[in-house]
């Protein structure tokens, strides 16, 4: 499995499979999630005002001539203002298996928006790589914005070395999408 941690927003990535947390209280949407908002004209903002969101509905969007993400997983958190690491735990969970349902092995997660400055980069780390190693993905972005990305990805190696998954973890850190990369 590869694990990136990226330090630059989804929407500068092209055709991935990606995983959303939307908060039912948010209209429009914070982070991560209201940007991808914003390239969508408020498609997540519009299915948000119809309360289709309430009682935790996931939400697939597909459009395959969509170079931004042809494929969007929205899944509810409730509110943000109850946000604790429990809920991210079963947030990360929920993703994973959806995802792996669905027959994705290359994916992305948005968590970014799911740390707090009250949680301790360790328990968040856990939750993320224990959530990741449970299920058969391949490649995993992370999208956790610039300051978190480095912190999460050194933290993520000390979980590898500590758990020592049954499959090899490959991790490193993108500052830059691909396509600023030089070939």
């Amino acid at each position: 499995m590869k694990i990136v941690t990226c330090a630059y927003p989804p929407d500068w990535s092209l055709r991935e499979t990606i995983v959303l947390p939307v908060f039912v209280d948010q209209v429009p949407p914070r982070g991560a999630t209201g940007r991808i908002d914003f390239r969508l004209r408020g498609l997540i903002s519009g299915l948000a005002l119809q309360e289709l969101f309430e009682g935790n509905g996931d939400w697939l969007l597909i459009d395959k001539n969509r170079p931004l993400a042809p494929q969007i997983f929205l899944i509810s958190l409730g509110h943000s203002r109850e946000l604790s690491l429990p809920t991210v735990d079963a947030w990360l969970g929920k993703a994973c298996s959806t995802l792996v349902a669905a027959g994705a092995r290359n994916c992305s997660l948005a968590i970014g928006d799911l740390f707090r400055e009250n949680f301790s980069l360790k328990e968040f780390s856990e939750s993320v790589i224990k959530a990741l190693i449970a299920e058969p993905l391949e490649k995993v972005k992370l999208y956790a914005g610039y300051g978190l990305a480095e912190m999460l990805g050194s933290e993520l190696s000390r979980w590898v070395s500590h758990l020592r998954p049954g499959k090899p973890v490959e991790l490193s850190t993108d500052l830059l999408p691909e396509f600023f990369e030089e070939k």
